[in-house]
């Protein structure tokens, strides 16, 4: 094929870019230029991919992260601010930011959340497609998203009919996050777009192509799932220095595998409490820790003196995680997909959005445990994790998961979608 420009649309955390990364570097190798649009704290990760990027965002970077990370996920209020007061919010500045780059692509993607992308994929002559991240985007009542509540989330899943009762109820909730995205619609002159064309849930998917960005073994397309549809499997983004730091490799070296305690990218600014809870429950259980901190200030904050417990910044996940004996997140889709190819068992401390249904679903796996971020305590962590550490048949099921998903290819079946729906386009 010859050379084609391919726009990727996404806000969120570095979950919600990686997977773009992987498949943009792909279409480069194919010879086509991709342009990454997001806010500004991607911009070093896109360009260190080898992508062009723009600043597609009008939001200023938080000053202060740690109240940031707290309002994003407050259990309850933590969805309504990201989608409605940041994302829907933000439509106009990055349609504007958008709008050039897009107009002379031969394909815009788009995220969940990418509602300025979404319009111009769905009024420009381009290939328009949508990427779906975690299983729950889907939102179906044949594939229910956990809820957190076991109970409920049982008497749910028994039957389609009961679990449209909340995807219903979800959707009557969540409709008014996105009436900034309808009136900025409106100031276009576009026609109106009715509730089941929401933006934020069926009204996301292109109109060329949607794809599902995540590994089957997480879950499979629900049978409502748009036509078009393909599931990838796990698109995985190595950056090119995917290697652990000298100092790290040292004490890993010195020692057992230790416990990983990490909360991704955008919940660690408000992780203090995690950080000096997990310090506990290692201790207790006798083994040694990495805490991954996210910030110099919170990693001097801590002060740690335990020579059995390791605190670094950041580290690469696949790099880290296959030298764990147990991996402890927060169970972002990008995290959960790392720990489980790394063959290692996973208890997921879940703190919103997606977070609670991949937990849900590592559990059905058969590969973790649960124990939401409000119950996060040393004591029941320590005994969480002591039933991983000595649970054989899991740990024997974590390494059969990992065989599993070192085969999938997601970002070049992905590539493939995108280019095949360009041809399609320009016929």
């Amino acid at each position: 094929m010859a050379e084609r420009h391919i726009v990727f649309a996404t806000v969120g955390s570095q979950g919600d870019l990686f997977p773009l990364l992987a498949v943009g570097r792909e279409l480069v190798s194919r010879g086509h230029r991709v342009t990454v649009g997001a806010h500004a704290i991607h911009r070093d990760a896109v360009l260190d991919a080898g992508l062009d990027f723009v600043m597609a965002s009008g939001i200023d970077e938080p000053e202060d992260k740690a109240a940031f990370a707290a309002k994003a996920f407050h259990p309850w209020k933590g969805p309504r601010f990201v989608v409605r007061d940041l994302a829907a919010a933000d439509v106009a500045a990055s349609y504007h930011a958008l709008k050039t780059f897009c107009r002379e692509a031969d394909a815009v993607v788009t995220t969940t959340l990418a509602f300025a992308g979404q319009i111009l994929g769905e009024t420009l002559r381009v290939a328009w497609l949508s990427a779906v991240l975690s299983p729950s985007v889907f939102l179906s009542p044949f594939d229910p998203p956990a809820t957190g509540i076991d109970g409920l989330d049982r008497w749910l899943r028994a039957s389609p009919r009961r679990a449209r009762w909340l995807t219903r109820a979800v959707e009557r909730l969540t409709y008014p996050w996105t009436a900034p995205v309808r009136a900025f619609r409106s100031r276009l002159g576009l026609a109106p777009i009715a509730f089941a064309g929401d933006p934020f849930h069926r009204g996301q998917h292109g109109r060329d192509g949607v794809l599902a960005m995540y590994s089957p073994l997480l879950g499979g397309l629900p049978p409502d799932a748009p036509a078009n549809t393909v599931l990838t499997g796990q698109a995985r983004y190595l950056p090119f220095d995917d290697v652990l730091d000298g100092a790290l490799l040292r004490w890993l070296d010195a020692g057992t595998p230790p416990i990983v305690f990490t909360l991704g990218s955008a919940a660690v600014h408000a992780s203090e409490g995690f950080l000096r809870e997990s310090v506990d429950a290692a201790r207790r259980l006798g083994c040694r820790a990495v805490l991954l901190t996210g910030s110099p200030a919170l990693r001097e904050r801590l002060a740690i003196k335990d020579d059995n417990v390791f605190a670094a910044d950041y580290a690469p996940h696949g790099a880290l995680f296959a030298r764990a004996a147990v991996v402890v997140h927060h169970g972002g889709v990008g995290t959960t997909q790392e720990s489980m190819r790394a063959g290692r068992p996973s208890l997921v401390v879940p703190h919103g959005f997606d977070q609670p249904d991949n937990a849900a679903r590592v559990k059905r796996l058969g590969v973790g445990e649960v124990l939401p971020a409000t119950r996060y305590r040393a004591d029941r962590a320590a005994a969480k994790l002591a039933l991983l550490l000595e649970d054989a048949p899991l740990r024997a099921r974590a390494e059969e998961v990992a065989r599993r998903m070192k085969q999938e290819q997601g970002a070049r079946v992905a590539a493939d979608v995108i280019e095949a729906a360009i041809e399609r386009r320009s016929v």
